[in-house]
């Protein structure tokens, strides 16, 4: 048999940033892509209403990704100004 080979600390580390890394960008393993479409709909509509939200200003994780789903699906307009390039979104009436 081959004989096994030990890593450095430092590649075990990197390993497991990978892992971590990779585990993140599993869409079943963060909250706004794993639950269902119509109830991620209900949750922004219920945290943000009918409003106009600044995209860029959107810090937490959750809202990132489910501003991210909703516009890839289509359920949200986008409106940006020339005077400061700033995307502000909603969700459409019939989302």
């Amino acid at each position: 048999m081959g004989k096994m080979k030990t890593l450095s600390a430092q590649q075990a580390a990197d390993l497991e940033n990978i892992r971590v890394i990779k585990q993140a960008d599993n869409p079943n393993k963060r909250e706004a892509f794993a639950i269902p479409l119509s109830t991620l709909v209900n949750v922004w509509r219920a945290k943000f209403g009918d409003v106009w939200v600044d995209v860029s200003e959107l810090e937490d994780e959750f809202w990132l990704d489910a501003s991210s789903r909703l516009h890839r699906n289509k359920l949200m307009e986008e409106v940006e100004f020339r005077e400061s390039n700033t995307p502000w979104a909603r969700l459409k009436e019939d989302a």
